[in-house]
């Protein structure tokens, strides 16, 4: 199951808004509570399947990089570069000669364009902690192996996934840099800190106009 919060849904339908969006604030940090739960697990040894069969390890496929891999199962879930959402991430992110985009197709078909796994010992651990249930989710992986985090934000979860992935180029986990941003947002639903504003004007090449609207997506 998805759900999808959105700040301005749950706002419009508020009656006091400063209570409203202290509520807010407490349904986004459960959901991205979760992104730190396998922060103690590396998968630079897991060994990752090119469609021709070439079999190379996560470390050296994406030495020095960090990964947003997208992993899917069911093919009616594809994450498709066409989408609006999951391209448009990616074009704010070619500025980032350090952050790439994969796909991990973990269905017992072979598809053009994404990576499986191998059979090795560390990979079919991976296999074991994916858990998308016939979905499918992205996970960021940091430049030592880490995942940073699990389960994590999706395109469509527009200034949320832009700021994780961000922080994680310097090892910080989802969880950690999320419930920053969240707190960063004040009642009025504007950045507090010089720092997030400058972040998003440097990030989105635009400053920050009028009520933040951001929404975040968890796959269970």
């Amino acid at each position: 199951m998805t759900k999808k919060i959105s700040y301005l849904l749950i706002l419009s339908t508020c009656l006091i808004a400063s209570s409203c969006t202290m509520m807010v604030k407490g349904l986004v940090k459960l959901v991205v509570k979760d992104y730190n739960d396998y922060t103690n697990t590396n998968v630079s040894n897991v060994q990752m399947l090119e469609r021709k069969g070439n079999s190379q390890s996560f470390s050296k496929l994406f030495s020095g990089k960090t990964v947003y891999l997208y992993v899917w199962e069911n093919k009616g879930n594809r994450p498709d570069a066409h989408q609006k959402e999951y391209r448009e991430l990616k074009e704010r992110f070619a500025k980032y000669p350090d952050v790439v985009f994969a796909n991990l197709y973990i269905g017992s078909d072979t598809v053009a364009n994404s990576y499986k796994l191998g059979d090795d010992g560390a990979s079919l651990g991976f296999l074991k902690i994916l858990e998308i249930n016939n979905s499918a989710a992205p996970f960021i992986i940091g430049k030592d192996g880490s995942i940073l985090a699990y389960k994590g934000p999706k395109p469509t979860d527009k200034i949320l996934v832009d700021y994780v992935l961000f922080q994680a180029r310097n090892g910080e986990d989802g969880t950690k840099s999320a419930k920053r941003l969240i707190r960063g947002v004040s009642r009025e639903q504007r950045f507090k800190s010089i720092e997030l504003k400058d972040w998003y004007t440097k990030h989105f090449n635009k400053e920050p106009e009028g009520k933040l609207s951001f929404s975040v997506s968890s796959t269970k």
